[in-house]
């Protein structure tokens, strides 16, 4: 599968996408990777030399461009919609990740907030399994989605992680939650 990555202060991510057309197949965040890599899920992965040469794929470039403006600046990225391949997510599930998709960084929601805006008040558990499963985590800002007592719940970076990128969408200064990974 080919890939590149993104180094950032919370680790290296690796984006797993198609060359041509252009699309975005999976985002790998590093607790992601490594399980990916201990259970053998990852042994298509080559780490070694990326296969996309950026001059040939402004796609990619841009891609790297809005994480990385995420992290040093704080920049909300814009989700690509047009290089998703959504194709093995059903019609509700995309409309989970539409909805996710629009809350502003810095602000949070519940599942449950958006299993009501899904038209469905009782289906906060299918919203967080829909989320579990995110393949596009950050482009798709998932960690934006908390429990409705406001614990921050799960996420596939780690509960650390979240935290983290929610105290740096915030703008805390708290240092628990400083820019060390």
């Amino acid at each position: 599968m080919p890939f590149f990555s993104v180094h950032t202060w919370m680790g290296t991510l690796l984006v797993a996408a198609q060359t041509h057309p252009f699309g975005l197949k999976r985002v790998f965040l590093p607790r992601q990777l490594q399980e990916a890599r201990s259970s053998g899920l990852s042994e298509n992965i080559d780490t070694s030399v990326p296969d996309f040469d950026f001059q040939q794929c402004p796609q990619a470039m841009a891609v790297t461009k809005m994480i990385h403006d995420y992290f040093e600046f704080c920049r909300p990225i814009a989700t690509p919609w047009q290089w998703l391949s959504p194709e093995r997510l059903t019609p509700l599930q995309q409309q989970v990740l539409r909805l996710t998709a629009e809350i502003p960084c810095g602000q949070v929601r519940s599942y449950r907030d958006i299993a009501v805006k899904l038209g469905k008040p009782g289906a906060a558990r299918f919203v967080g399994n829909t989320l579990a499963a995110n393949p596009w985590p950050l482009l798709i800002a998932c960690h934006r989605v908390v429990r409705s007592n406001g614990e921050t719940g799960g996420f596939g970076g780690g509960s650390l992680m979240k935290k983290k990128l929610l105290a740096h969408e915030s703008g805390s200064k708290d240092p628990v939650l400083a820019h060390s990974y």
